[in-house]
């Protein structure tokens, strides 16, 4: 599985390596760009790839991919974007996938979204750093889908009501997430978000997104610290919901 020629889907990007997480931050070179930065992380090998790289190619696909889609399910979009060859296992790529898929998909149901807004949506959650969930403890699914809502609902610093929606609701994103005593997988994160923002979206909008799309993982080969059967879309599990 590769981004594109030379660069992979999964582990490190340059040479598909596993990843070591480092216990402290560290001066790095990235081994795309070559520009100096902070490391979370380097695979086996010692590569760093910074997140402008590691998301270079998805950020246009995804903003034009979410500007020109006609899909009105979130999980039927977000399953065939993740298919694109710049979408990897993991990354940040999935901070600003989220976001737009909402948007993306509630424009489409008949909601009043605007072009501006779905690259706001996708550019600001793009600014969540690789990472976050275990560093920081702010998956960055979770804050990917808090900023479209909080498009959705008009938030700003200065509007108290709206601002504290936005709050409620992101609390809520990260707590369905804290349901998986489990490494971090971008797929799972990403779909359980969606399953949620159905939820926040029947109480809070005028109109109800959706998530009714079948789903099923096929990536486990691919995932080192995949969860295995107790995975929500592990096709076991999907097989005995049916």
């Amino acid at each position: 599985m590769t981004a594109d020629a030379g660069r992979h889907g999964a582990g490190c990007m340059h040479c598909g390596a596993a990843l070591v997480y480092l216990d402290e931050d560290a001066d790095a070179e990235c081994v795309f760009c070559g520009e100096p930065g902070r490391a979370n992380a380097r695979c086996e090998e010692g590569h760093w790839v910074c997140d402008r790289c590691h998301a270079r190619d998805a950020v246009a696909f995804l903003t034009h991919a979410c500007l020109t889609t006609d899909e009105t399910d979130m999980v039927a979009l977000f399953e065939r974007l993740r298919r694109h060859p710049s979408l990897p296992v993991h990354g940040p790529e999935h901070h600003g996938l989220v976001p737009g898929v909402i948007l993306a998909t509630y424009r489409n149901l008949g909601g009043a979204v605007t072009d501006e807004q779905i690259r706001t949506a996708i550019e600001r959650g793009m600014k969540v750093p690789g990472g976050f969930c275990g560093f920081v403890g702010g998956c960055g699914a979770a804050l990917g889908a808090g900023a479209a809502f909080g498009i959705l609902l008009g938030s700003t610093p200065v509007t108290p009501r709206r601002r504290r929606a936005v709050l409620g609701l992101t609390r809520r994103f990260l707590q369905a997430l804290e349901a998986y005593d489990a490494a971090r997988c971008c797929q799972r994160e990403s779909w359980t978000v969606l399953q949620e923002a159905v939820k926040v979206s029947a109480e809070l909008l005028p109109i109800t997104l959706r998530a009714d799309a079948p789903f099923t993982c096929t990536q486990m080969k691919h995932n080192r610290e995949c969860y295995g059967s107790r995975c929500p879309v592990h096709p076991k599990h999907v097989e005995q919901d049916r």
